[in-house]
């Protein structure tokens, strides 16, 4: 749907603020306040942060709903632009925005982009398993509310999403803190009680995994100064896992005895 000016009256939405100029969005979920960044547990658990996102939806789903949180953004944008060149510029900016979740990656064969990357523990090759990512925004602690941009990352099986990864830069004033100890407490706190330690699969990152009863998180240390929330669906990461199993290549067989003093 291609969108033009009329979208400034057409949509009657709050504006949460200005999307920046590079086109990263706001996200919606509450940020942690000067006193859960002083160590004050939080009950209410972390969320994804454009309402309607929910474990299961296809990669059509989410986009779309994407969508319409671009349009939402983008209010601010229109409403400051005078009608003719600059409003046409903005209809390829937010049409361009929403290609991004578009370009869905399967992970059919290798990639040595993703091979290497930080997340590479986070996917299987040949399982039916695909990514895409998108840039977004969140407000940090502190009187100041400074919003500090990560990356997002889903991860789907056979079309449904079950992993959510989100890469933030860690600092004082951001959503969880300023080095990874921090922010793992940030994460079991606002989860409550009712989530507990667990053993994670091996990896050679530091994590800290917890279960949250229909879902699992884990906090990851990429860095000194960076970390990954993963937040994963319990029964969906259970089918991926017995999958991968399934689907896991056969080891070749041993060369006998006389190929491999020819090989020597």
């Amino acid at each position: 749907m291609k969108t033009s000016s009329s979208l400034v009256f057409g949509i009657g939405l709050v504006v949460a603020g200005s999307l920046l100029a590079s086109g990263v969005a706001l996200a919606a979920d509450a940020p942690f306040s000067g006193q859960a960044a002083a160590g004050q547990q939080s009950k209410k658990p972390l969320e994804l942060e454009a309402d309607g996102v929910a474990f299961g939806m296809s990669s059509d789903q989410v986009a779309r709903l994407y969508d319409r949180w671009w349009d939402r953004h983008f209010v601010a944008k229109y409403r400051k632009a005078n009608p003719g060149p600059k409003t046409r510029e903005l209809d390829y900016q937010l049409e361009e925005q929403k290609k991004v979740l578009r370009r869905v990656w399967s992970f059919d064969g290798r990639s040595a982009t993703h091979d290497k990357a930080e997340f590479r523990e986070e996917f299987a090759h040949n399982n039916h398993e695909s990514m895409s990512s998108t840039k977004v925004l969140r407000r940090g602690s502190g009187p100041e509310g400074k919003a500090v941009s990560y990356t997002r990352r889903f991860f789907f099986f056979q079309d449904k999403l079950w992993k959510v990864y989100d890469e933030y830069r860690l600092e004082s004033q951001g959503p969880l803190g300023a080095d990874f100890k921090e922010a793992a407490e940030r994460v079991v706190a606002s989860l409550g009680p009712s989530a507990k330690r667990t053993r994670g699969a091996t990896s050679q990152q530091e994590t800290v995994t917890l279960d949250a009863g229909s879902s699992r998180v884990r906090v990851v240390k990429l860095a000194a100064d960076r970390v990954a929330v993963v937040r994963a669906d319990a029964a969906l990461a259970k089918a991926v896992l017995d999958s991968r199993v399934k689907n896991a290549p056969r080891p070749e067989p041993a060369l006998d005895e006389d190929t491999q003093a020819a090989l020597r």
